[in-house]
């Protein structure tokens, strides 16, 4: 699998989705038992496989649960922009920027473990 990405890729979205499954069935606690929700990584694994639309499936969802996520806005944004609708993502990028105002870092991604070649020399 190594030498194709491209079953390498579907491969990580099917257990990442199987994952989400697991994540889902946890008892709720305070604070969550996995601090980093695994759509996150879904939706960037989605976003790479040229699934917009699936992405922003995962990134509602995930924002259903935790509103003003920045790291799941950030991906609805791109997951929206992807998809042509702009005028959809303006709004949601406003928030990012309200979000991470002060943060130190800009995130190319919704999860830094799906951040491809491109992403990181920017």
């Amino acid at each position: 699998m190594k030498d194709d990405p491209e079953a390498y890729l579907h491969e990580a979205i099917r257990t990442l989705t199987a994952a989400v499954a697991k994540e889902d069935a946890l008892s709720y606690d305070e604070p969550p038992d996995w601090v980093v929700p695994v759509r996150h990584a879904l939706g960037a694994f989605l976003h790479q496989a040229d699934r917009p639309v699936n992405a922003e499936a995962v990134y509602r969802a995930d924002l259903a649960r935790g509103p003003d996520n920045g790291w799941s806005l950030h991906g609805l944004s791109q997951s929206l922009s992807r998809q042509g609708r702009d005028m959809e993502s303006t709004p949601i990028s406003q928030r990012i920027n309200e979000i991470w105002k002060h943060a130190d870092i800009s995130i190319p991604s919704s999860c830094l473990c799906a951040v491809d070649a491109k992403s990181r020399a920017k």
